[in-house]
């Protein structure tokens, strides 16, 4: 995020996506102002995108690290750290359902399956922040903040769609509408991820869904209403877990590219895959050797 890569968790860490144009959605969501983003592709730079950092969640309670060319745990530019942290810490939560960076602070947070919020630090020492006020409902979950509203959304399998403003942590968790294609209601929605990981308020932020029961790219658009619509097949029959980040290049303030990563089972094994945000279509890079269910991307590598 805005802080440098440390040792210990952010030093262990070790993504691409093929970048592609992004329409602009009109995101009713509180405060979203933010554009999708255009496309960049340049020799030196595509090198370098190609060798992100990303933290995996394995089995909710153990962060690892990769890169985004390889799935070989500690495989990544620094790897001090063995490649693998215990989360430690929590409190009520048994184990986390998701992780995400927050462009406010650069911090990397995960929210438990009894509704915890923490801020989990370099060693993997998670610390409560928050308790949603809403109880969560499904048994796959996709986690991601909302860098224009400053808020953490939650979307489920079972249609679940929690809002939790982060301004201010005393504030209730807001219950939206539930997901749905065009007023059918949605099950199976297990990844979430907002374009445009920046703080320019000019832009607008997209919400995107990896919906594993259609096998489908959406966009949910009204976030707040939850209405799905169809972006484009995967082409992989995807297991019910999975999890879905998009790394927002920034240059003075605001966002040039995009890329899109999601860890899917398919069969027995989970594996990291390049997504493209203009059609949906899925492109394996490799199988982990372990359950990955979520990933997380540190902002500013790029």
């Amino acid at each position: 995020m805005r802080a440098p890569l440390r040792s210990g968790l952010i030093a262990l860490i070790t993504g691409v996506l093929l970048a592609a144009p992004v329409a602009a959605a009109s995101a009713q969501e509180d405060s979203d102002r933010r554009d999708s983003s255009r496309d960049s592709s340049r020799g030196s730079f595509d090198d370098r995108r190609n060798r992100l950092d990303i933290v995996g969640l394995v089995d909710g309670t153990k962060l690892v690290s990769f890169r985004s060319d390889s799935t070989r745990i500690g495989d990544n530019r620094d790897r001090r750290g063995g490649g693998s942290l215990d989360v430690r810490g929590l409190s009520g939560d048994t184990r986390l359902v998701g992780i995400d960076y927050r462009v406010q602070d650069g911090r990397l947070y995960g929210v438990g399956n009894a509704g915890g919020v923490y801020s989990i630090d370099d060693r993997g020492r998670a610390q409560k922040v928050k308790q949603l006020t809403v109880a969560l409902n499904g048994s796959n979950f996709g986690v991601d903040f909302n860098p224009a509203a400053n808020a953490l959304r939650v979307i489920s399998d079972s249609g679940q769609n929690l809002r939790q403003p982060f301004a201010d942590l005393n504030a209730a968790t807001i219950a939206d509408g539930g997901l749905n294609y065009g007023g059918t209601p949605a099950a199976g929605v297990a990844g979430a991820a907002y374009t445009n990981n920046d703080l320019d308020p000019n832009t607008a932020t997209v919400l995107f869904d990896l919906d594993t029961n259609r096998d489908q790219l959406a966009t949910q658009n009204p976030p707040n209403n939850g209405t799905l619509v169809p972006t484009g097949p995967l082409g992989v029959n995807a297991g019910a877990d999975a999890g879905l980040d998009i790394y927002s290049t920034v240059r003075n303030g605001t966002t040039v590219d995009l890329m899109a990563f999601a860890t899917i089972r398919v069969g027995n094994q989970y594996s990291l895959y390049r997504i493209s945000l203009s059609d949906g279509r899925a492109n394996r890079v490799g199988g982990f050797d372990r359950n990955v269910t979520d990933i997380a991307i540190p902002l500013n590598q790029l």
